[in-house]
């Protein structure tokens, strides 16, 4: 008995060694290879954000920036959203609401949805750039609480892109990584680099896949659909129509099918049983995917006109069923 507790002790005592020894190891590693990394793109004149006051968001994007490249512009207003101006004050406005698609990540001031919208609703309706690039659904939940006052918009149109299943300090943390861990380091790194290499092993390289966006869905559901119809029901209990819109990825459309249709057959069930009107543009991006998206599932310009006209339409519908009732 003593014997077999000795045993146990000393392979009790070599693991604790081991898994010492390698933290150290992976504690170097990190400060050698990826601190340097992101530090320098903190420092970056490109960079525009900034340490959030709120330990939930981490990160928010600088207020009163601007960065002019020879190929686009962005300009970030003084409450902090992308737009040229800081009037607030609107008749009606429209939130476009979501990552860093609506955003409009690597096109110019001009050539986001928001703005493209804009241009079809001209100035009868101010259109909000809601889009932060790399915030997951826990992150989007608190900041649409904490940015709607400023707008108060009475239309939210959240853009869900699968990838806002992503979830930090755990394996599905990829969807902001980068950002993220610019502000927020990793204590243990050991965990760190064993959770990034299976969501590296997962997404096999690749700037995403079908598999991967499928990983992200199916580990994270349960926990962050129902985040949907929180968000859904702040919006609707301050007096705003909350309407999601699912986000159809360039890389889902194989062999003239959508791959992630199941998926989305899902997210719209559980839409309808909630109440929350949901619209999935899948066939209006069927056609030319990677003239309307870039290999990385964002909008090129054409692709950002396209998702304008489908939110256009939209509210045209929803306007005319509002004077249906009224009448």
């Amino acid at each position: 008995m003593q014997n077999n507790l000795k045993k146990l002790a000393a392979i009790f005592i070599g693991v604790f060694i081991a898994l010492a020894l390698l933290e150290i190891g992976c504690q170097v590693l990190f400060k050698i290879l990826v601190a340097p990394q992101l530090q320098a793109q903190q420092n970056d004149e490109l960079h525009y954000y900034i340490p959030s006051d709120d330990p939930r968001l981490t990160y928010q994007m600088k207020p009163n920036y601007k960065i002019q490249l020879p190929d686009r512009r962005l300009a970030i207003n003084d409450h902090g959203f992308r737009d040229d101006s800081n009037e607030t004050d609107f008749p009606r406005s429209v939130a476009l609401f979501g990552d860093s698609v609506p955003f409009g990540q690597g096109l110019d001031q001009s050539e986001s949805a928001p703005a493209e919208l804009q241009a079809l609703v001209v100035d009868s309706i101010k259109v909000v750039n809601f889009g932060t690039c790399g915030y997951g659904l826990e992150e989007l939940a608190v900041y649409l609480r904490s940015k709607y006052h400023v707008y108060k918009p009475q239309t939210v149109y959240y853009f869900m892109n699968l990838n806002d299943f992503s979830r930090r300090n755990s394996i599905y943390e990829g969807g902001d990584n980068g950002l993220y861990r610019i502000y927020k380091r990793p204590g243990l790194k050991l965990p760190f680099f064993i959770r990034k290499a299976v969501y590296r092993f997962v997404k096999e390289g690749k700037m995403s896949s079908v598999k991967w966006y499928q990983w992200m869905y199916d580990g994270n559901k349960d926990k962050l659909l129902p985040l949907v119809k929180d968000m859904a029901k702040f919006a609707t209990s301050n007096g705003s129509e909350f309407k999601v819109v699912l986000f159809p990825a360039a890389v889902a459309y194989e062999n003239g099918n959508f791959a992630l249709q199941d998926i989305f057959d899902e997210i719209l069930e559980y839409c309808q049983q909630n109440n929350i009107p949901a619209i999935a543009p899948v066939t209006e991006f069927s056609q030319n995917v990677y003239g309307l998206q870039n290999n990385t599932d964002h909008f090129t310009p054409k692709g950002s006109k396209v998702m304008a006209r489908v939110i256009w339409e939209d509210m045209n519908i929803l306007e005319i069923e509002k004077l249906e009732i009224e009448n």
